[in-house]
């Protein structure tokens, strides 16, 4: 698995596509495709993320997951959305000790970091 993470609206999808040859993406969804676009967006909004994020790995070792990161910025005032941050950070620091390669992508320049 290879996961990619950036601020919103940093080219992730587009490296994605040039440099790991992502033709399919789920938007926002632990769907069928090898690639999941907008990782953080199918945690807030599946109900048992825990489980399809699992379903998902098992069925695509070889997946590309991208998740904005959430945690930089203002802390958000809504306990909910404070948890939801967390539970995203969490998650990509697990996807990370797992993951084959890490990148980092900013301004549509993707770095290794794993």
């Amino acid at each position: 698995m290879v996961l990619i993470v950036g601020g919103m609206a940093q080219g992730k999808l587009d490296f994605a596509r040039r440099e790991l040859g992502v033709a399919a993406w789920s938007e926002g969804a632990l769907g069928e495709a090898d690639c999941v676009h907008g990782l953080h967006r199918a945690i807030r909004e599946t109900l048992d993320w825990r489980e399809a994020l699992a379903r998902w790995q098992e069925a695509h070792p070889d997946g590309v997951i991208i998740c904005d990161e959430v945690g930089c910025g203002v802390t958000p005032l809504d306990r909910e959305d404070r948890a939801w941050r967390e539970q995203v950070g969490r998650v990509c620091c697990r996807l990370a000790a797992e993951a084959e390669a890490v990148y980092r992508v900013h301004c549509g320049v993707g770095v290794r970091i794993k």
